[in-house]
């Protein structure tokens, strides 16, 4: 499917330079099935996927981290409508967990490092007493990931650099000396090792750029597009690729009131039924509308 429609857009626009995707199963086939006819062409692990690839290869497998998780959905659920609700841990996604574990282990750090006594102070009409009590029972398991909290923290900043770096340079032949000239100083073998993946990372997807230029590392923007659609879909009766399409462009661009003076009065509604009829077909509201429309006039003859 995914080789059928790069063929597709190739007959459309022509032959891509280069394509970033993350690798899930069937987009990194389809590309690589593309890419044995198309030899040189590039294809980038999206550094914004590789990088929570790799923290989840390693998180996934620490215990030490998947019990922090568990404890911080408990405790969640503890502090939730009480007065301490305030100091509850961010809240987890169910998807793309590891592309912002940094939520978790800041959220620690935080806690771990502010004095009880500034805690205290926001606690209005209370007992300190009786709060420090509540702040040690509900927060003070956090103390046994003291050491923990310190590494996860520098596995992010690590990947949280080379993310930096690539999305605003870009990746060529020397991304890898760019990376590798911040001061980095980790004391544990373990993070040596971190770093030395995400090093491995850049020197693979470098590789395959020649002479001097520079390539995209990210496909960030199209996805924060895509995103925006998603929002504005979001009010839609049927999950369908449709009209809203078109907030799209409209995301890529500052609107001005003489963009939209020209817009409505050089394109008309009828004019975009129009394109909509073309490109799309009936939509599911309208199909779903004419069956049961359809359905009514059936049992009012009966």
């Amino acid at each position: 499917m995914i080789k059928q429609k790069l063929d597709e857009i190739t007959l459309q626009v022509g032959r891509p330079i280069q394509i970033v995707a993350d690798h899930g199963s069937d987009l990194a086939r389809g590309i690589k099935l593309y890419q044995e006819e198309h030899e040189d062409l590039i294809y980038t692990h999206d550094v914004t996927h590789a990088m929570a690839l790799l923290l989840k290869y390693e998180l996934n497998s620490d215990d030490k981290y998947q019990s922090f998780i568990q404890k911080c959905n408990m405790c969640r659920q503890q502090l939730q409508q009480t007065e301490l609700s305030f100091l509850s841990p961010p809240t987890q996604r169910s998807q793309c967990r590891y592309f912002n574990i940094e939520r978790l282990t800041d959220w620690g750090l935080n806690l771990l490092n502010c004095p009880i006594d500034t805690v205290v102070k926001l606690v209005e009409n209370s007992d300190p007493g009786v709060i420090n009590k509540k702040l040690i029972n509900k927060l003070g398991w956090l103390v046994d990931y003291q050491v923990e909290l310190i590494r996860w923290h520098q596995m992010t900043v690590l990947t949280r650099t080379l993310e930096t770096q690539l999305k605003k340079l870009g990746i060529n032949q020397q991304s890898l000396t760019c990376f590798q000239e911040n001061e980095f100083t980790f004391a544990e073998g373990e993070l040596l090792n971190f770093q030395q993946h995400i090093c491995d990372y850049v020197v693979t997807q470098s590789s395959h750029i020649k002479d001097e230029k520079t390539f995209l590392a990210t496909s960030d923007v199209i996805e924060s597009l895509f995103g925006k659609y998603k929002h504005f879909s979001a009010r839609c009766p049927f999950k369908e690729m449709s009209q809203m399409l078109l907030t799209i462009c409209l995301s890529t661009m500052n609107l001005t009131n003489t963009i939209v003076k020209n817009a409505l009065e050089s394109i008309s509604f009828a004019d975009v039924e129009a394109w909509l009829a073309e490109v799309f077909g009936q939509s599911m509201l309208s199909k779903r509308k004419t069956l049961f429309s359809k359905l009514v006039d059936d049992t009012e003859t009966a």
